[in-house]
């Protein structure tokens, strides 16, 4: 079985609707940071301008300062339920936050009520955008193929930026259809309509057209979805200094970078005269043309590596920013148009250095899958939404305490990031090549082989599976691979006329082994489809590593154990899904058993006295393994003799709950059922994981 492979046709699909998804959702909020001045009018009045400006832009640092909370929310959702569920709910916040501030009347017509009712929509637009975009990487990253992971979720990181941008020219376009008299009166409330309306479409699309991804439904079909992956990232130590050295190092250092480029340069040239509507298109375009910086470096992360890529997103982007607002601050009295756009050009090139597909590639390439979209989302949004978020905030307190608007920047986005950056330097690593599938593949989840030779009988292999305690072994032949041997499979030869001397070479189930770096997934399925208890598993080479039980895999032990903690087990009685049984007389012979157990596929067989009919005994497979292996004239004798006598049984009363303490008590897989010492029914861990 080969590694998966993925088709460029089958990712393009899913990359559309989710960079549609997270375009949207940046519009809708940014729309707001475009807007915040004339917002702080509406509904933050105050005699003190800077007062005024400083309330608008707290209503736009809390919208980033909920994010990181947004993401632990709609992490948990989409590593519990799904990242298709979590992306979508997302977005439909979105939608509520956004039409909500176009309906909400202002500081004139309900007084402080329109304050905080501002506050509140801008908390769910935060919620909102801190669980959307960290699930939208986590949607698409896991959807590419290794060796494009930069190059496709690239894509993604220009949705920030034309976010920004059409947001810019939506309040532009309307400035002018409106007029800035009557824009500035209720014309402004269209451009958070058209924004909030416009997300609705494609909530309608992901929801009808588009699936989870192939390494969340993975989880779930191999039952490792976490149901606590918010504890899980703050209580294991190696998950939380990974978080830390994500979120200090790398996206918290490129953070205040990020918004001084794609937003704080906009009020830069506006605290020199330049108008609103000009900055505006200035940024827009210069980032327009900048758009191809984020998948450029993206691409080029998957040859050279995230590191030196995000190091110098970092390094060389705080330190042009003295240079660059140095000279803004020549060329805007008078205005030289073209020059503000050439600098502000250089800005948004030098921000698709870091903020592009190397960055979103680390964070999926760091964090484990079980808690990926949790530990993404929230790294994500600690960095950009707090430490980024508060941007604007900073550097007009700054300026309130230093009188200097250029020192401020100076401060916080050249300084700081530097600083935090140092964590990643000395402490960070190089993710490139690390596959999204590793913890997932088949390698991972092998257990030590018993290897046998093709020459050896089917006695001699019996007697060492009986030692070795295992169900199945692996046969090879000089080194090389052949199939496998079950319990069940010897016996079922023995049943075909084969004696106890014949060897391996002539009875072993011919069944593909399974790569190391093969998905355990199609290794189950593969199981499944074969009807073996499991497969062995291969290096490149086809050396043998060990082999694929999937009782292991389904992580059965960890699944009963927590099934016994869940309430609804003490409702379900065992006579609710209890399957008939199979049984025989104590006089039966032995052989006839074992023609019985292979004839009927099943693991053991009660044993009923044949002149009571009451329960005396089961026989197992393993048990008639162990018989027929020591002494092949017993297959002639009463099967009452080998039976074992001390019986766990159920009755039909019991609870599932008594059923799993009984499977965790006694390591068993089967239970009769009886009542008044009569086999009526028979359990499994089968029957009871279906429930659970």
């Amino acid at each position: 079985m080969e590694r998966e492979k993925v088709q460029f046709r089958e990712v393009l699909p899913v990359a559309v609707v989710a960079w549609t998804g997270a375009l949207l959702e940046w519009l809708d909020f940014y729309v707001y940071a475009i807007l915040a001045k004339l917002l702080a009018q509406i509904y933050f009045p105050s005699d003190d301008p800077l007062a005024s400006l400083l309330a608008s832009f707290a209503a736009l640092a809390i919208g980033f300062l909920f994010r990181p909370l947004g993401a632990l929310l709609f992490g948990k959702i989409g590593d519990q339920y799904g990242r298709k569920i979590a992306f979508l709910t997302a977005i439909t916040m979105m939608m509520v936050g956004t039409i909500g501030i176009a309906l909400l009347p202002g500081y004139s017509s309900i007084g402080i009520f329109a304050s905080i009712g501002l506050f509140v929509l801008r908390i769910i637009q935060g919620l909102a955008l801190g669980g959307g975009f960290g699930a939208a990487i986590t949607y698409l990253g896991e959807f590419t193929p290794d060796h494009r992971r930069g190059f496709i979720t690239g894509f993604l990181f220009t949705t920030a930026a034309l976010g920004m941008a059409l947001a810019g020219n939506i309040v532009s376009i309307l400035q002018g259809y409106f007029g800035k008299e009557a824009f500035e009166l209720y014309g402004w409330r269209w451009c958070f309509a058209i924004a909030g309306s416009l997300v609705f479409v494609v909530a309608i699309i992901i929801h009808s057209l588009y699936k989870d991804t192939p390494v969340f439904t993975a989880l779930k079909q191999i039952r490792r979805v976490t149901s606590a992956p918010i504890k899980e990232l703050f209580t294991n130590k190696h998950y939380l200094w990974l978080f830390l050295l994500a979120w200090i190092g790398v996206i918290g250092a490129h953070g205040p970078i990020w918004y001084t480029n794609q937003l704080y340069v906009s009020y830069y040239m506006q605290n020199y005269g330049i108008s609103a509507g000009d900055a505006s298109k200035i940024l827009a375009y210069a980032t327009y043309i900048a758009l191809w910086t984020y998948v450029f470096f993206g691409w080029l992360s998957d040859k050279i590596g995230r590191r030196p890529i995000l190091i110098f997103g970092i390094y060389g982007n705080a330190l042009i920013f003295p240079l660059i607002f140095y000279l803004i601050k020549n060329y805007v009295n008078p205005p030289d148009y073209t020059m503000l756009f050439i600098l502000t050009a250089v800005l948004t090139y030098f921000n698709g250095i870091g903020y592009s597909g190397a960055m979103s590639s680390l964070l999926l390439e760091l964090f484990p899958a079980k808690i990926r979209a949790t530990a993404i989302g929230f790294t994500y949004n600690m960095g950009y939404g707090v430490t980024g978020g508060l941007t604007p905030f900073m550097i007009t307190l700054l300026q309130k305490y230093t009188g200097d608007v250029y020192l401020s920047i100076i401060i916080w986005s050249t300084c700081i990031p530097m600083l935090m950056g140092l964590l990643f330097v000395f402490k960070g690593w190089e993710t490139r090549g690390r596959r999204l599938w590793e913890e997932l593949s088949a390698g991972k989840f092998a257990h030590r082989a018993l290897i046998l030779p093709a020459t050896m009988s089917i006695g001699e292999a019996m007697k060492r599976m009986q030692i070795e305690g295992q169900r199945l072994a692996i046969v090879e032949d000089k080194g090389k691979y052949l199939g496998i041997v079950e319990e069940r499979s010897l016996l079922k030869a023995l049943v075909e006329g084969h004696t106890i001397e014949t060897p391996l070479r002539e009875v072993y189930i011919e069944v593909d082994a399974v790569l190391d770096s093969a998905r355990i997934i199609d290794a189950i399925a593969l199981i499944q489809q074969t009807g073996v208890k499991g497969l062995a598993v291969v290096d490149s080479k086809g050396n043998i590593i060990g082999y694929i039980d999937p009782r292991y895999v389904f992580n059965e032990v960890a699944l009963i154990t927590a099934g016994v903690k869940k309430g609804f087990t003490e409702r379900i009685r065992v006579e609710e899904f209890m399957t008939s049984p199979i049984t025989v007389t104590d006089n039966t012979k032995v052989f006839d058993v074992v023609k019985l157990i292979v004839e009927k596929n099943v693991g053991f067989v009660p044993v009923i006295s044949s002149e009571t009919g009451k329960l005396v005994g089961v026989i197992s497979e393993k048990d008639l393994v162990g018989i027929l292996c020591c002494d092949p004239e017993s297959k002639h004798k009463e099967v009452g003799q080998f039976a074992t006598k001390e019986v766990i049984a159920v009755t039909p009363e019991n609870t599932l709950k008594e059923v799993l303490e009984k499977f965790i008590d006694y390591k068993i897989r089967h239970l009769p059922v009886v009542r008044d010492q009569r086999v009526v029914g028979v359990v499994s861990v089968k029957d009871a994981l279906k429930l659970i």
